[in-house]
């Protein structure tokens, strides 16, 4: 490595931390939209906004972008990201944001659920262990109870498990077709698939309203763009931890501009959530370690 180079993991963790801010502005962004439009209808606005904003990147894939052997799937996987963006950003809109942020980590636990029945992973008892703690957190914060429940803490769960579906159907899908192929896709079906939504309860926005749409669009493109940049340079298990911070941005963000102060059930339930997704990522490491370990030596063989 040249003197004065940054190595790949840290170039990672800056562009997660690029990831996090830009994520933030989204939130944000989202929170101070909800207080004049119906969340349906900003899902709506952020993707006719992300679509053009990605058009430019797409155009140098050329036409081969459009064709895939497995569209029906690319299809289903747009309009369940549409559904777990508008759950989301309801959430958003109704929560503190903190709270929300919170439980859209809940991610890799469903991922670790659903790794089974979707992919035929075997997951370990370790990882099952921590999966049960990571839920134990979601309870934490949810407080299942007549006074405690809210229904947009379902509300993103929901988006949360859906995120989790989108993704693994992502990884399958990146085995036959390039990343522009699932983007242009998902952003085509999701632009479609909340349009209905929107158009029922549209509001036309004032010029300070579409000023903040615009924003959190750039936010939430940036937020994908500066992701792939992360993992293209660095490797997953040593960067994926600076995910984290954005928890702290979105609760100063929360703090400095809608006066937001977490309670003591969401830092416990964040704490046990993010140590569980944590052992989860680690555990995860270890195994790909091994099988690649495993490999070599059957290779020398």
């Amino acid at each position: 490595m040249k003197a004065g180079a940054l190595s790949g993991n840290l170039q990672g963790a800056l562009w997660i931390l690029a990831s996090c801010l830009a994520a933030t502005v989204m939130t944000v962004g989202v929170k101070m939209a909800s207080d004049g439009l119906a969340s349906t209808q900003i899902v709506f606005v952020r993707c006719i906004f992300s679509f053009a904003m990605t058009v430019p990147f797409l155009i140098g894939y050329g036409k081969r972008v459009l064709f895939s052997r497995r569209w029906k799937m690319h299809l289903f996987r747009g309009a369940i990201g549409a559904v777990s963006m508008n759950a989301g950003f309801y959430a958003l809109g109704a929560l503190p944001i903190t709270t929300a942020s919170v439980l859209f980590f809940s991610t890799p636990l469903f991922m670790t659920a659903l790794a089974g029945p979707m992919l035929g992973e075997k997951v370990g008892i370790h990882r099952w262990g921590a999966t049960l703690v990571g839920f134990a957190g979601i309870v934490v914060v949810v407080n299942p109870s007549i006074d405690g429940f809210q229904f947009a803490m379902l509300s993103a769960l929901v988006s949360a498990a859906l995120f989790a579906v989108m993704l693994i159907q992502g990884k399958t899908l990146s085995k036959d077709d390039p990343p522009g192929t699932l983007m242009v896709y998902f952003m085509v079906m999701s632009t479609l698939s909340s349009f209905p939504p929107a158009i029922t309860h549209w509001t036309w926005p004032d010029t300070d309203l579409w000023i903040i749409l615009f924003v959190l669009s750039v936010g939430a493109t940036a937020r994908v763009y500066f992701d792939i940049k992360a993992y293209a340079v660095g490797e997953a298990s040593a960067i994926s931890v600076f995910q984290y911070i954005r928890l702290i941005t979105i609760a100063f963000a929360g703090y400095l501009v809608f006066a937001e102060v977490p309670d003591e059930r969401t830092l416990v339930g964040a704490g046990l959530i993010v140590a569980s997704t944590l052992y989860i990522a680690q555990r995860e490491a270890f195994r790909q370690r091994r099988a690649r370990a495993e490999a070599k030596g059957q290779t020398a063989d």
